[in-house]
């Protein structure tokens, strides 16, 4: 494989990881929309499918990530796992950060 093929190969993987963190921060708004508040249990069935849908999400990130990761190691190894790092970070905080993102929102439209 050439450079040039592995820069365009890491562009694209990049690209579908913000696509992935994008999503995941949506999901996490979306259920603080229609199911406010935090609980261990899921108040019905939307609920359920909105936090499985998450985890796919997250689990998704941190795949793309370590893959990213493994590419960018290939040029350079003092390079390893920022993007895995960076990966559970944003996914550990996409349900707060959802969270504050709408009542934000919320208040500033007027919203519920």
């Amino acid at each position: 494989m050439s450079q040039e093929q592995i820069q365009e190969t890491l562009t694209f993987m990049k690209k579908t990881w913000a696509v992935f963190a994008l999503a995941l921060l949506y999901a996490a708004i979306e259920n603080e929309y229609h199911f406010p508040g935090q609980r261990e249990d899921p108040l019905g069935e939307g609920e359920r499918l909105l936090w499985i849908a998450q985890r796919v999400l997250f689990f998704g990130l941190m795949a793309l990530g370590f893959l990213i990761d493994l590419v960018r190691m290939r040029e350079d190894r003092s390079k390893a796992y920022h993007y895995l790092f960076l990966s559970l970070v944003v996914g550990g905080l996409s349900g707060p950060l959802g969270t504050v993102q709408h009542k934000i929102l919320a208040g500033l439209l007027g919203g519920p």
